[in-house]
């Protein structure tokens, strides 16, 4: 969710990373030399000088990418050899780079001539410096997204999630009802936030990144959930735990252990100005082990960075 539609920020980001809780990831930091900010994945087996990708990211230039993988269903099975988290990594990573030289699916694969060998993707990437950004997907689809920020107006708010039917001006009826929930709370959002401080409005966002629509998780958000449909994921903005079906990897890329859920969570706030950047990860969950522990009204850890761009 991102919208540019609040009168004291350049961009409002929040992100949330749902995946089995038992892969291993490194906490948010600074890293690529200091250039970049973001969490990463961790590989099962650690080789001297590997690079490993991340889900959501800021670098000291203002550029920032968010990565979801895209569920497409039987059309589309084959197994890609390229993991997505290297798109975030290899964006992020260039110094001084133009965005007009990256902002599209054809011009990004100038750049990196893995793009058609990573695994199915929607890719949100942008410059906050120049005030532009992007969607590409691995069906090789460029949109222009966030060119407004009228708070009024459909342009300046944007939802993506792993389901493949993203529209620039409207949500069609096809998506899946968590972007339809999430768009329309993104707006209330920003209504309800006006001329309030930034701890407040940080408040918000992580709020709106652990609402629950399932059932017996409106009021207690932090029930775990045993055994569920699957496609439950489609519907709620926040995934509490579930615990994955035999056979079934809920649309993950690598099963790993039991329980699958929103396991972490990210805000970016950029200053009107974009001269100050804000962002804040929580960790929810690191392992199965953590689901009795923590919650996501009691996370396991929060990273917090504040710099100037």
């Amino acid at each position: 969710m991102a919208t540019r539609a609040h009168p004291d920020y350049e961009l409002i980001l929040i992100s949330n990373r749902d995946e089995f809780l038992a892969r291993k990831t490194h906490a948010t930091c600074w890293h690529n030399d200091d250039f970049i900010l973001s969490p990463y994945d961790l590989a099962r087996t650690s080789k001297e000088g590997q690079e490993f990708g991340t889900w959501s990211g800021i670098n000291k230039e203002g550029k920032l990418a968010t990565i979801l993988n895209l569920k497409l269903g039987s059309e589309r099975s084959t197994i890609k050899s390229k993991s997505r988290g290297l798109l975030p990594y290899i964006f992020l990573s260039n110094h001084e780079a133009n965005f007009k030289d990256w902002d599209s699916y054809s011009k990004f694969g100038n750049h990196y001539d893995g793009l058609k060998a990573t695994g199915d993707f929607n890719f949100f990437y942008g410059d906050v410096i120049e005030k532009q950004y992007k969607v590409i997907d691995s069906l090789g689809r460029t949109f222009d997204v966030l060119s407004s920020t009228c708070r009024k107006d459909l342009d300046s708010y944007m939802v993506i999630s792993n389901g493949r039917f993203y529209n620039t001006s409207s949500i069609p009826e096809k998506a899946w009802e968590k972007v339809k929930l999430a768009r329309d709370s993104l707006e209330d959002l920003v209504s309800d936030n006006i001329g309030l401080d930034e701890e407040t409005i940080i408040s918000s966002c992580f709020q709106l990144a652990s609402k629950s629509s399932l059932p017996g998780t409106v009021s207690k958000p932090d029930v775990l959930q045993m055994l569920v449909d699957p496609n439950v994921t489609m519907s709620t903005i926040y995934v509490p735990p579930l615990r994955r079906p035999p056979g079934d990897d809920l649309g993950a890329s690598i099963p790993d252990g039991d329980f699958y859920g929103t396991r972490s969570q990210i805000v970016l706030l950029i200053s009107k100005d974009s001269t100050k950047a804000t962002f804040i990860e929580r960790i929810i969950y690191s392992s199965d082990e953590d689901v009795r522990q923590y919650s996501v009204s009691a996370p396991k850890e929060e990273k917090r960075f504040e710099f100037e761009l």
